[in-house]
């Protein structure tokens, strides 16, 4: 028996064997038989029949509290309904192509559209829009996916999010040769906690369909196998048993306070954006919600949401967080997330979405009094996103302190997002005007070492490079130089490697999705915080992210760090609040 091995990126880390799934292998049988030879009705009835699927796909997460994957999948669903997508292929059939050939070449005009744009995160979108071209072209041979055996390793040239989500596949991991860390599906793969490998050579798409793939890997490089030897599958299982056990520990520690073996307490708080997030979030024990999305409920709006939208989303939320701390940030439209009332007949980039909310003060106030009328029960603190000057943040305030004063109540903390380069120069400005500050690490990131989103290396854990380290370690700084507090709510919050360094460097809170809380969790209670200071230390004097990576793993060996029942961590159960 012959191994073939591929290495390639992970998107989303673990261990996982399975039997491998193509997913967009070409169809070679003709068209079924159809009760109409209409082209334009064949292509209308294949479109709709996808998105129809997709919109039941989302609402069967949904009701399984998958509120996440759902939203992703109902996003997508508007691609299959695209009037423009649907018109290209329309007017290429018309135009004499054939039904299938017109729909793969209108998917493939508009997806190259989109990945032409200079925006990253929006170009990102063009493996979606060929992942709907895709399942029209299935829907038209054969009326529904033809579900196979698992569990699955999938594998295709671009792997989707619903590829991930449809309910009658039990998959385990997914590699494909094209795709970036924060496409639809790498988000989805980590919030379900399977590996996804990105960057394979194209030889990789000749495996059968069947074979036995096993995928693996750790510090950002994974490996896909195929067919592997005795030996190589006994080891996977034992890694997968012995993940098992460690989820098993997590969560036996909920009840646990987030402290470190030398007693230095850190807040450790929840990224949500649905009621079924923030129930998660309850059940795991966070300190609070370190933000709140506000945006996506209104994606597909046509004019800006006012006092009793807001109020409608948002009261479901505030009902499950009771009293604890929860940070809102308000709406932060870009051009990855984008309304038609701020799309339509705009052109060119709106680039980051707070210019475009300065300029309808209106519409800012109308979210400020339904946040103050809807959160008045919990510890609301409000958050501006994308700030990049004093003088945003202040016009801010007023708005806040206007709305505020017409409700009859005090205005809460007023907070301010840190994400862009501009922001970290005016930094000390910035936390003399605000009451807390957090960090978006994702964005921060890709601004300062000047990644494109897409990036096979665009990961969590580049937050850990010097550049990255020093911007943060200025904005911790002037925020205990003002008395503020400071929390940091990207992707880093969870990575085990950038843990032990924010902790370092002082941040006061850590907030992450509520997947990700019981591991971080039992991350920090297992870490010694003057140890984790004099790492920074050493941290912030390095040249690469490979050399920081080489310093935390010297000062805190991966087998110190599984968290497993029989492990010591730091004291006992304690008070939850912060």
């Amino acid at each position: 028996m012959t191994t073939d091995v591929f290495s390639g990126h992970l998107a989303s880390a673990g261990t996982a064997l399975g039997f491998a799934h193509r997913t967009d292998r070409s169809c070679t049988t003709p068209l079924p038989h159809r009760s109409t030879g209409d082209p334009v009705q064949q292509i209308t009835d294949a479109f709709d029949g996808v998105a129809a699927n997709l919109r039941r796909l989302a609402q069967s997460l949904r009701e399984r509290g998958q509120t996440e994957q759902a939203d992703i999948i109902e996003t997508t669903s508007y691609i299959a309904d695209d009037n423009d997508l649907r018109g290209t292929a329309i007017e290429l059939a018309r135009g004499g192509a054939p039904i299938t050939v017109a729909i793969k070449r209108a998917a493939d005009i508009y997806a190259g559209t989109l990945a032409e744009l200079d925006d990253p995160v929006l170009a990102e979108r063009a493996t979606d829009v060929r992942q709907i071209g895709r399942r029209v072209l299935s829907w038209l041979h054969t009326d529904a996916d033809t579900v196979p055996h698992g569990p699955l390793v999938l594998l295709g040239r671009e792997i989707g999010a619903g590829d991930l989500l449809e309910p009658q596949v039990p998959v385990v991991a997914a590699a494909s040769v094209l795709g970036g860390p924060n496409s639809h599906a790498a988000i989805v793969a980590r919030s379900l906690g399977i590996p996804l490998l990105l960057g394979l050579d194209d030889s990789v798409l000749d495996c059968p369909d069947g074979a036995e793939v096993l995928i693996g890997g750790e510090h950002g490089t994974g490996t896909l196998t195929i067919d592997p030897a005795p030996d190589q599958r006994r080891a996977a299982l034992d890694a997968m048993d012995t993940d098992r056990a460690r989820r098993t520990a997590w969560l036996a520690e909920r009840d646990l306070p987030s402290r470190t073996l030398d007693g230095h307490h850190v807040i450790l708080r929840a990224n949500i954006a649905t009621p079924a997030d923030a129930r998660t979030a309850v059940e795991a024990r966070a300190d609070g919600i370190g933000l709140l999305r506000t945006e996506l409920p209104f994606l597909d709006s046509t004019a800006w949401p006012g006092y009793l939208q807001h109020t409608a989303a948002l009261a479901p939320i505030f009902q499950r967080l009771d009293d604890l701390p929860v940070t809102v940030r308000t709406l932060d439209y870009a051009d990855d997330k984008l309304p038609p009332f701020l799309g339509d007949g705009r052109t060119g980039r709106i680039g980051r979405g707070l210019p475009s909310m300065l300029a309808q003060p209106g519409a800012f106030i109308e979210q400020f009094r339904a946040l103050l009328a809807t959160g008045g029960a919990s510890d609301l603190r409000i958050m501006i996103p994308m700030v990049a000057t004093v003088d945003e943040l202040q016009t801010c305030r007023g708005l806040l302190d206007r709305a505020a004063t017409e409700a009859g109540v005090p205005p809460p903390p007023l907070g301010a997002m840190i994400e862009l380069p501009e922001a970290v120069t005016a930094i000390d400005g910035i936390a003399a005007t605000a009451a807390f500050l957090s960090i978006g690490s994702n964005d921060l990131t890709c601004q300062l070492l000047g990644l494109d989103r897409r990036d096979p290396t665009a990961t969590p854990a580049m937050a850990a490079h010097p550049t990255v380290l020093r911007a943060i370690a200025d904005v911790i700084d002037a925020a205990h130089r003002h008395g503020r507090q400071i929390s940091v709510c990207g992707d880093a919050a969870a990575d085990p490697h950038v843990i032990p360094l924010l902790i370092g460097l002082g941040c006061d809170v850590l907030s992450v999705a509520p997947a990700a809380l019981d591991r971080t969790r039992a991350h920090i209670r297992r870490l010694d915080h003057a140890v984790c200071a004099q790492l920074a230390t050493r941290a912030l004097t390095q040249s690469t992210a490979e050399q920081v990576r080489h310093l935390v793993d010297h000062s805190f060996p991966a087998e110190s760090l599984a968290a497993t029942a029989t492990e010591p961590s730091a004291g006992t159960a304690g008070g939850r609040k912060a």
